[in-house]
């Protein structure tokens, strides 16, 4: 009995630990096609990177990136992700530019790089007139593959002024942390023990 409940445990921990997705793009550096700055109100590529997926912030603080004035279809925006990740997802916030609702996406393509150069595409989608109004987020997966840097590109918009993006989270599955592993091999030595001795015991 007790062996069970040490191989249970040892193929919980290491099948928690391979595959818990997280966001590996939280805080990177990030670069885009244009952003939109009035003088007194700048909307960086930065801000898709700040954990903040609603339209928040003040002049200079805002919590979102715009393209600039009329830019619309073609215009995109990526994150450096430091160095390359196995990745099979994105988690995507719109914008609508506060209460003003004059910006934001409506279709666009998800692609990626390992290189920053040369790019492959990986999906499409577009944000529903709900996700755009109520920033609910809209959740896209692909095939497992491995990047650094992922772009979204606007295919077209809402509001019609410019493109925009409140937030870009990029899902990764990590390898086994080596404490976990450590972890999971001591419990499978004490699994192995056991069988050693109740065999002897026979």
């Amino acid at each position: 009995m007790i062996s069970k409940i040490v191989a249970a445990a040892v193929a919980l921990a290491v099948s928690g630990a391979v595959f818990a997705e997280t966001n590996v793009a939280l805080g990177k550096s990030t670069t885009a096609s244009s952003f939109y700055s009035s003088g007194s109100e700048v909307f960086p590529s930065a801000n898709i990177t700040d954990g903040i997926t609603s339209d928040s912030g003040a002049p200079y603080a805002w919590s979102f990136w715009l393209a600039a004035q009329g830019q619309n279809a073609n215009s995109w925006v990526q994150v450096d992700l430091g160095s390359t990740f196995n990745i099979n997802g994105v988690d995507l916030f719109d914008t609508h530019n506060r209460g003003y609702y004059d910006r934001g996406t409506d279709a666009f393509t998800i692609s990626v790089s390992t290189d920053g150069t040369t790019f492959t595409d990986v999906a499409s989608g577009s944000f529903t007139d709900a996700q755009w109004k109520q920033q609910t987020g809209k959740d896209i997966s692909f095939a497992s593959t491995d990047a650094r840097y992922v772009r979204f590109t606007v295919d077209s918009v809402y509001g019609g002024q410019s493109a925009g993006l409140a937030e870009m989270q990029v899902m990764a599955v990590p390898e086994a942390s080596t404490s976990t592993m450590a972890l999971a091999g001591l419990g499978l030595l004490g699994f192995v023990a056991m069988r050693r001795k109740a065999s002897q015991s026979r």
